[in-house]
């Protein structure tokens, strides 16, 4: 059994049970409905999946967060705070001892990995050879001093040959081995900026050949990564294969040192450096300061590299999305029907290059036109793609089936059986008989059409027949509403775009600002189209577009 518990607001201290997929919303059709303007419609679900329970936010506008982390997926554990807006709840389970004990000792294991013992920070080792470089006179030294600096001077040299980040490591490992003649493996780690941990790019025995590594172990983490400073640790074991003895085969240790070194660049650790010692030999201070210098210039070239592969990606995606705006715009019409005495006007603006808004509009037989509007949650690539299926999926379930509401349950099957989880659907699907001017529409969670009546302007907006939005509920049953057009009305639908246009003030349009615009003028689409397209301009007031913003007006004369 598993619950939310709310922390705060007028639901404080109550509890809400997650027995199955849980909506979280501003919508009234959600199990929790949080009536506040921060909270999305369709915001948030906690799903039940494998044993635990998955948090998925829905495209809201404010986002979900677990321990105050922007989230789009997450598995919770108990105590996790969840918040959807400004609304806190903590997650709790039924305790499970024995579950308990066997994470417990999981830990236990993982933590006796890694180096035997902690490293000691290199001014605490560094007397002994200090000591004897003084002992064998400036000569000595100041020959170890220009060997260095002609190494340095080589391996920056080389590592400058490339821009390629497979390339420039495969340099890196083969210079260090040059630096340092002592050392048997060399390995170059990078931070993984998402979990924050110090991963291995490429670890490499100078006799040949990829080691299998582990990230960074724990006990170096803070002085390399959080403090910058270079280490040389205490000896550690170094499996050295096999020997024979009387009782059988044995594994065969020797002692050997290790060196780290931070890449820095411009104040931030890029990764780590890494050279282990033959077994025997030992690193001095003088090979410390020689890794990190050579680990500072290190990470200069591999930030260039990134650099260099992130413009070539940028490139790449830019040439992507072209030929997506392109893929995209060819699944909306590139004309709508013109019957006698009916018109209609569409418009389409994505907030980004693509979108995940859509429309349709097509005709049935000689005596019906099917239409659709639909918005996926979410924006970018991943919401056009589903955009394009569900839009195909809704003009052929119009078709092949003979109801709005029968075409919206079999795209909702569809949808649910593709199993993507954190993606849902809303969309009104119609059929306009155009001989008497009926319309009959099912609403799948979007946005209320409105009747635009020539009467003194007079508006309709049409609530009934509401449904939870496509992709959540596999078996949802969906309902009708019927319209009988006038002459000189006119059908208007639009996505939540128009409605949540917002301002520098964060201060959207809303229904009010929309029906002030509907309500004036004349009720001819076009006239209409422009009057709310003008409302959102003026309203955002140069602010950038937030939301794919898309309408779709049907006229009578």
């Amino acid at each position: 059994m598993a619950w939310l518990v709310a922390l705060d607001g007028g639901f404080s201290g109550k509890r809400f049970v997650l027995e199955t997929t849980f909506l979280v919303g501003r919508g009234p059709f959600n199990h929790l409905v949080l009536d506040d303007s921060t909270i999305s419609r369709q915001h948030a679900k906690v799903a039940p999946e494998g044993g635990t329970h998955v948090a998925y936010d829905l495209g809201s506008a404010n986002g979900t967060f677990v321990n105050n982390q922007l989230i789009k997926r997450q598995v919770l554990s108990a105590g996790d705070e969840v918040r959807f807006g400004p609304f806190r709840f903590r997650f709790e389970v039924a305790f499970n001892e024995d579950l308990a004990l066997r994470g417990r000792g999981k830990v236990e294991e993982v933590t006796r990995l890694g180096f035997e013992v902690p490293s000691k920070i290199v001014g605490e080792v560094d007397a002994q050879s200090n000591h004897t470089l003084i002992a064998t006179g400036g000569l000595a030294e100041l020959e170890e001093s220009e060997r260095r600096l002609r190494t340095l001077f080589s391996f920056v040299h080389a590592i400058a040959a490339t821009l390629d980040a497979d390339a420039l490591l495969n340099l890196i490992v083969a210079n260090l081995f040059e630096a340092f003649p002592r050392a048997r493996v060399a390995a170059v780690y990078t931070l993984d900026e998402p979990t924050g941990a110090m991963e291995p790019l490429r670890t490499e025995q100078r006799e040949g050949g990829v080691l299998p590594s582990s990230p960074l172990p724990a006990e170096l983490y803070t002085e390399l990564v959080m403090r910058g400073k270079a280490l040389l640790s205490v000896p550690f074991s170094l499996d050295m294969g096999e020997e024979m003895l009387e009782s059988g085969p044995r594994s065969k240790r020797a002692d050997a040192m290790v060196m780290h070194a931070p890449m820095v660049y411009r104040g931030n650790v890029l990764g780590v450096l890494n050279v282990r010692g033959e077994p025997g030999e030992t690193f001095s201070q003088g090979d410390l300061d020689l890794l990190a210098a050579l680990a500072s210039h290190t990470g200069i070239a591999l930030q260039n590299a990134r650099l260099h592969q992130q413009s070539l990606v940028q490139q790449r995606l830019q040439r992507d999305l072209t030929v997506a705006q392109q893929i995209q715009k060819s699944f909306l019409p590139l004309s709508l029907p013109r019957p006698p005495g009916i018109s209609f006007n569409a418009d389409y603006k994505p907030a980004l290059a693509i979108g995940g808004d859509f429309y349709d509009v097509f005709w049935l037989t000689h005596d019906r036109i099917g239409c659709t509007i639909g918005d996926v949650s979410g924006k970018g690539v991943s919401a056009a793609l589903v955009m394009a299926r569900v839009s195909s999926d809704l003009r052929t379930a119009l078709v092949t089936e003979a109801t709005p509401a029968l075409a919206m349950a079999q795209a909702n099957r569809e949808l649910c059986a593709r199993g993507q989880h954190d993606i849902f659907v809303t969309a009104v699907a119609l059929v306009l008989e155009v001989s008497t001017r009926k319309v009959t529409l099912a609403n799948a969670g979007h946005m209320p059409p409105y009747v635009r009546q020539r009467e003194e302007g007079r508006l309709l907006r049409i609530d009934a027949g509401a449904s939870s939005p496509l992709g959540l509920f596999a078996d949802l049953p969906f309902v009708e509403t019927t319209i009988q057009l006038q002459s000189g009305d006119a059908l208007v639908l639009t996505t939540d775009g128009v409605h949540e246009a917002t301002n520098t003030r964060e201060e959207q349009l809303g229904f009010e600002g929309v029906e002030r615009a509907l309500a004036g003028g004349s009720s001819e689409a076009a006239a209409l189209a422009a009057r709310l397209l003008a409302a959102v301009k003026a309203h955002a007031a140069g602010c950038d577009q937030y939301d794919d913003l898309t309408l779709l007006i049907c006229g009578v004369e």
